[in-house]
């Protein structure tokens, strides 16, 4: 069986960043269907409704171990990755003429459908970066750039997390029916209403982004940059390495979900301490280190490519697909489920999705060349002959 570089090299694409991107979109959905569902500001919270049970209490620190942050690491990796083989193979105006349209749908996406968008954010990080030429930096300048970027990212999370845990009461309260019955009437009421809502939230997000999200979403991307350039893509982790990787990102994410559990899970320890970062970026590399190595098994390795790589070469399709299904779903479809199910129901609900999406994916590239938002993104962005074979 080839190696990476090899397919790198004869131009093929890379099956095995297919294979971690596909499962990095469907594994996003396994913590955006609590956002979906729920009030933009309680999208990350358990205690916010009554009645949680003892269910629902495991199952948020299972989140918290194993979920939280570590698909949407994942993907900023690969999206660092994808710029660096972009430019190589179609130079630096095709990428900036890509990232450009991303943010057009980015900005239709957070202004209109979901509050929870990242293509924006990403557009934003990718473009900045391409300014600043990071990608043309080899991996030692790489990696010293992304550890600067990620130190700098964690500043104002470490503040806040002061200033949360010196508040009293915890600022996460459950609600009253009344308030409760509001937020539901809300998200689930007139359209115009809710976009009033939306545009609130994103000012919010613009300042995070300035503030701390940018910081992060650059030194992951050049992290994935540097990853790339040391071959670590046609090499992952040894066993015991990986294994090690794993053990750290469940101890870190298992002092906080201690932490929860002693606060009362008010804090939304989770997104907030600034130490759930290095867990979800350890966990991520633990993620896809076994995917790279499956290549040695090709019974496996042939199954990856005919399940999780179609849906890592339809991921832009994929992911505005999930925000369109969820809010029908939650706001028009079924509005008497918004902010009233159980965690087990919604992560029944993810699964579902999960299975019909990577059967949709399957069937449809066997049909067809490339999804449909990925083939109108790169029309839009008119897609150059490639320069090199480097994807």
């Amino acid at each position: 069986m080839p190696q990476l570089n090899d397919r790198v090299s004869s131009g093929q694409r890379l099956i095995q960043l297919d294979i971690i991107r596909g499962l990095a979109i469907l594994g996003i959905l396994l913590v955006n269907i609590f956002a979906f569902a729920s009030p933009p500001d309680y999208s990350h919270s358990l205690i916010w409704q009554p009645g949680i049970s003892s269910v629902d209490v495991a199952l948020f620190n299972l989140q918290t171990l194993v979920f939280s942050g570590r698909f949407l690491t994942l993907f900023n990796l690969l999206f660092g990755v994808s710029l660096l083989l972009i430019v190589q193979k179609y130079g630096e105006a095709y990428l900036n003429r890509r990232l450009t349209w991303l943010a057009v749908f980015g900005l239709i996406h957070i202004s209109f459908i979901w509050f929870g968008d990242i293509l924006l954010w990403y557009a934003l990080t990718g473009l900045l970066v391409l300014k600043q030429g990071y990608h043309k930096l080899d991996s030692a300048a790489l990696w010293r750039k992304s550890a600067l970027l990620l130190a700098i990212s964690l500043i104002m999370p470490a503040l806040f997390s002061l200033y949360l845990l010196l508040a009293t009461p915890p600022p996460q309260q459950p609600l009253t029916a009344e308030l409760l019955m509001a937020q539901q009437q809300l998200w689930t009421g007139p359209y115009l209403t809710q976009l009033t809502e939306m545009l609130w939230h994103n000012l919010l997000m613009l300042v995070g982004f300035a503030l701390t999200l940018y910081w992060l979403m650059a030194a992951l991307m050049m992290f994935g940059m540097a990853l790339y350039k040391s071959g670590w893509f046609s090499q992952g982790y040894s066993r015991g390495r990986t294994l090690l990787l794993l053990l750290a990102a469940l101890t870190i994410s298992g002092t906080t979900a201690m932490l929860d559990h002693l606060t009362g899970y008010g804090y939304d320890l989770g997104i907030m301490l600034p130490w759930e970062q290095i867990s979800a970026l350890l966990m991520a590399l633990a993620f896809a280190s076994p995917l790279i190595n499956a290549r040695h098994n090709p019974v496996l390795y042939q199954r990856l490519q005919g399940w999780l790589a179609p849906c890592g070469r339809m991921a832009f399709t994929l992911y505005l697909s999930q925000s369109l299904l969820m809010v029908l779903l939650f706001k028009v479809l079924k509005p008497d489920w918004f902010a009233s199910l159980d965690r087990l129901a919604l992560l029944g609900i993810a699964v579902t999705t999960i299975i019909l999406q990577l059967l949709f994916c399957r069937w449809y590239l066997q049909h067809y060349s490339q999804g449909p938002l990925e083939w109108l993104w790169r029309r839009l962005s008119k897609q150059p002959v490639a320069v090199s074979q480097t994807e």
